[in-house]
């Protein structure tokens, strides 16, 4: 019985979360001196690549302030965000860049994000959607000053995850029967994903080959992984990059460094207890991933420079 009521407990979240949300982007005001903006990080990284458990961690330390993917302030700042259509039926975008930022977004963004009531201790306010790291364009514009985190993992078990949620698809929300939990409202994430990456110049004449939810979770990877690569000379310091592999093998001295580049203290007692919550990574054996040959090339070129042992092979095309 719980079970049958959880797509239309959802539906009901949903809809208060966007009210709520855009309540509050048409109220927001340019003059607004009360907020208390704090310095904003981003957490980010292709999905599945560990990011939640990074936030869950981060989100413990007690001068952190944390936003668990807040689709529905991203929708209220800019309803072109709203990739998966959760809220709007929109002709949503997945990379964006400072194109799409305007002044009023702008408010609205110290408005939902960095201004609202933190508590009295947090320093920083740290945001975690793995979309960001196919936006840091859009996000420079909206925070000229924020710091990134990017978390990188093998692309194989990244692949693989997104091919199990997305095939899965046992996340329903009533009135939204069309919904895939990975890919969207009627596959909108991947449409947009496909578009968008083909228009940036990824693989534009291979992007039509991908059939499977293992090969499109690899481009969305592959794709991530370029966006931040073609930001990183430009963020220079303000960029922090570490591999899953690094979090899960080396937990305190990777969190201690962390600290150090948000500028936060890293008390014992905080690290005694979220070390606890990091397990060894289990990795995908075995499983087979089939790119096109240009898409192949540069997935294992960066399995190779982050130290990843999985390997694509060469899609055959008939």
């Amino acid at each position: 019985m719980i079970n049958a009521l959880k797509p239309w407990f959802r539906q009901i979240k949903y809809s208060w979360l966007h009210y709520s949300a855009d309540y509050k982007a048409r109220h927001s005001r340019s003059d607004e001196t009360t907020l208390n903006f704090l310095s904003p990080v981003f957490l980010m990284g292709c999905g599945r690549s560990g990011t939640t458990i990074l936030g869950d961690i981060l989100a413990r330390h007690p001068k952190v302030r944390y936003l668990f993917e807040p689709y529905h302030l991203w929708a209220a700042i800019e309803p072109k965000t709203d990739v998966l259509n959760l809220y709007y039926r929109i002709d949503a975008h997945l990379l964006m860049n400072v194109s799409h930022c305007n002044e009023e977004s702008k408010v609205r963004f110290n408005h939902l994000i960095i201004g609202f009531k933190p508590n009295i201790n947090a320093l920083i306010i740290l945001e975690k959607t793995p979309f960001n790291a196919m936006r840091i364009g859009y996000l420079k514009a909206l925070a000229p000053t924020a710091k990134f985190i990017h978390l990188v993992r093998d692309g194989v078990d990244v692949s693989c995850s997104i091919e199990r949620i997305a095939s899965t698809n046992s996340y329903k929300i009533a009135g939204k029967p069309q919904l895939n939990q990975w890919w969207g409202v009627e596959n909108y994430k991947w449409k947009a994903l496909a578009r968008d990456g083909a228009s940036a110049g990824y693989y534009p004449k291979e992007v039509h080959q991908l059939q499977d939810h293992r090969s499109k979770g690899a481009y969305e990877w592959l794709v991530s992984l370029g966006e931040v690569d073609s930001w990183r000379e430009h963020l220079g310091h303000r960029l922090y990059e570490i591999t899953y592999n690094q979090l899960t093998l080396h937990p305190e001295a990777t969190l201690h460094s962390l600290c150090q580049f948000l500028e936060l203290d890293s008390p014992s007692n905080w690290l005694n207890e979220v070390t606890q919550m990091i397990h060894p990574a289990q990795p995908t054996l075995g499983n087979r991933l089939s790119l096109p040959s240009p898409m192949c090339d540069t997935f294992n070129h960066y399995q190779e420079r982050f130290g990843f042992s999985n390997r694509a092979i060469p899609l055959k095309v008939l």
